[in-house]
């Protein structure tokens, strides 16, 4: 059933892209917008935390996994690109999801605008699902994933931004 309903999203996806994506993505290659056309109909806020009516896991999910996994902007960027170019469950810090989900479908994305994405979701000016703070502290313990919780919850969650340790000194900015 999961299978037929990604498979169903991959479709709604493309038809969607070849009518109305194709032509803003040429004149807006903002990470916000190429997220909004590639990303958000399966990682954005519909269905709340209800794993039932999600097709994948939320974005603001992914991102504080990968924040909490990965010390610097460029290890995450890299890590969502690469994601981004082949899913691969080798690849994956979010084994649950997959098992929940399964493997996210390829989803031919140019590299510049996979970097844009990825920077975009790092900078973390994204909504969270209703019910986000409360599934992180029931699968995670209080205050969700360590410190991810503190590297950035985005909009309405009252967090701060991760920051990126200098690649010299190996200390936060």
């Amino acid at each position: 059933m999961r299978i037929l309903q990604l498979t169903i999203a991959s479709i709604i996806l493309f038809w969607a892209q070849t009518i109305y994506g194709f032509d803003e993505i040429n004149q807006d290659n903002s990470g916000a917008q190429l997220y909004k056309t590639y990303c958000e109909v399966c990682h954005g806020t519909t269905g709340g935390m209800d794993m039932n009516k999600r097709l994948a896991p939320p974005v603001m999910a992914i991102r504080m996994h990968y924040g909490n996994k990965l010390a610097t902007k460029n290890e995450f960027v890299n890590a969502i690109v690469d994601w981004l170019e082949k899913p691969t469950e080798s690849k994956s810090l979010m084994r649950g999801a997959i098992k929940r989900f399964n493997l996210m479908p390829l989803i031919p994305v140019a590299k510049d605008d996979a970097i844009n994405i990825a920077e975009y979701i790092y900078q973390g000016n994204l909504d969270s699902p209703e019910g986000l703070k409360e599934h992180m502290d029931e699968r995670h313990g209080k205050g969700g994933m360590g410190q991810g919780m503190k590297k950035g919850m985005g909009k309405g969650m009252g967090h701060g931004k991760m920051k990126d340790k200098d690649p010299e000194t190996d200390e936060q900015q």
